[in-house]
Formats: structure tokens, C-alpha cells, sequence
């Protein structure tokens, strides 16, 4: 009996450690501030344009900090993870890696996404009803875009690995649908290995060259080339005292060694 349930045991453990690794965990940046903070962080996860009054935004190192990470001009794209009280976690991969830094929630405006397609067209996405299920075209990949009409593939994915998954007739990834303006029917999925928030055309899965949805086009402050704001020299300034302070330090110490030799 005891090996029955020593056996059951490692059984569901087994599974509570499969569960584990397939839940969805979200990515968190590599910042000091942030790691001390995180529970006081709320996630965001949507991509904002640079708008800085001055025609540029400075990211810190944390919330009202001095330390400069990285400048960037006003419709520079970054994506804002986390926000603190009114500050925003705002990150950019470019070839020196990952660019991590703070700058206030008002330096941003937010980028058409999937979620203001969502709100704008709310009335017009009904639930999916199997449109997709007896789909039996021959597609090489299907494209799949942040919002119907956008302006290029937000991913692209072989048909032949998740064909299966979209045309099921019992638990299809395909959650919701929308009809555009010239009569395709879109499909909504949530998640996709990996990957969140996905539009694809029913109708023609593999479509590259779909009409433009035109969307509202926020007004941002003329672009400038960045300047460093005073309190980013604090640091400098820091570090040229603390020289300057040894090396006293140093002839101090050196003048007292000759008058006892």
C-alpha cells in the first residue's frame, strides 16, 4: 500500500511540474530598480512612441535617478513593460542588447495596437463559430499581423505546424472574429507557442498585401537631438570630487612622509 501511494504521489508531482513549465510567465527587465520593486510594478506590455517636451526622452537608471542610460529622439519606438506610480519601464534590444531604463508615463504615447483595435471595433468582433474549420487550402505559412489591416506581419509561421491547431473542430486557438470593410473574415489568436495577441485572414491565410487600415496618427513634439539634462552630470561631478579628494588625500600624506624623513 505504501508503494502504491509513494507511486501516486510521484505521478502527480510529476504533472505539477509539466503545469509548471507550460504556464506563461512574463518577461521582467533587467534593472536593478525594477527587481526591488516588482510587486509595486503594474504590467503594461504595449509599444509607445518617444514625445518628450524637449523633442527627446532620457531613460535612468530608475524613477527620479541621475544615472543616464540612453537618449532617444521624439517617434522612436520603444516598448514599455512595467509602469511605477507615474514612471514607465521602457526597453529597446539593438545590437549592444538589451536598453533598459525609466522616464515619466507622460513622455509616451501609446502605438495603434491590437488592444485599440480591439476598443475601436468592438461591436464588429463576434466569438468564433468554426468559420476556419473546414479550410483545406494548400499554404506554405500563414501571416499573422498585431491588428487586421496593419501594415506588415507581426509573425510568420509554417502552415504545416499549427494548421492543425487553427482548423480543429473541438478546441481551435482561433477565439474571436472580425469581418473587414472588403469582406474577409479575420480570426483572432490569443496565444501561439510562445507568441500573444495574433490577427490572421481566414480567407487567404498566407496574405502579405492587404489594404492599410488607416489609424488615428498621434501628434508628437518635433524631434531634437538629445542633450543631456543637468542632473545626468550629477554622477560626473560625484566622480571628479572623489578624485579630486584623493589625490589631496595623497599629497597630504606624501608631505608628511618627507617631513619625517
Amino acid at each position: 500500500m505504501k508503494r502504491w501511494l509513494t507511486y501516486c504521489c510521484c505521478i502527480l508531482t510529476l504533472l505539477a511540474l509539466c503545469a509548471t513549465a507550460r504556464a506563461d510567465v512574463l518577461w521582467e527587465p533587467d534593472n536593478n530598480f525594477y527587481v526591488k520593486n516588482a510587486d509595486r510594478c503594474d504590467y503594461i506590455g504595449r509599444q509607445y512612441y518617444a514625445n518628450g517636451d524637449e523633442g527627446f526622452i532620457t531613460l535612468w537608471e530608475a524613477p527620479g535617478g541621475t544615472r543616464a542610460v540612453h537618449q532617444f529622439q521624439n517617434g522612436y519606438t520603444l516598448w514599455v513593460y512595467y509602469q511605477y506610480e507615474d514612471w514607465a519601464c521602457a526597453v529597446v534590444w539593438g545590437d549592444e542588447g538589451e536598453i533598459t531604463g525609466w522616464a515619466p508615463m507622460e513622455d509616451f504615447v501609446l502605438k495603434y495596437d491590437y488592444l485599440s483595435f480591439e476598443e475601436e471595433y468592438a461591436d464588429e468582433i463576434h466569438p468564433y463559430d468554426g468559420q476556419f474549420e473546414g479550410y483545406d487550402g494548400n499554404v506554405e505559412e500563414i501571416a499573422f499581423y498585431e491588428y487586421p489591416g496593419a501594415p506588415e506581419p507581426k509573425a510568420l509561421w509554417e502552415a504545416a505546424e499549427i494548421l492543425d491547431q487553427l482548423t480543429s473542430t473541438e478546441d481551435s486557438y482561433i477565439a474571436s472574429t472580425f469581418t473587414d470593410e472588403n469582406g474577409r473574415t479575420w480570426g483572432y489568436v490569443a496565444y501561439l507557442f510562445g507568441t500573444r495577441n495574433l490577427w490572421f485572414c481566414l480567407d487567404e491565410p498566407d496574405g502579405r498585401d492587404f489594404p492599410v487600415r488607416q489609424v488615428g496618427t498621434p501628434e508628437l513634439t518635433a524631434a531634437q537631438e538629445p542633450t543631456l539634462p543637468l542632473r545626468g552630470y550629477v554622477p560626473y561631478i560625484l566622480s571628479g570630487v572623489l578624485v579630486i579628494a584623493v589625490v589631496a588625500a595623497a599629497a597630504v600624506l606624501l608631505a608628511r612622509r618627507k617631513k619625517t624623513v
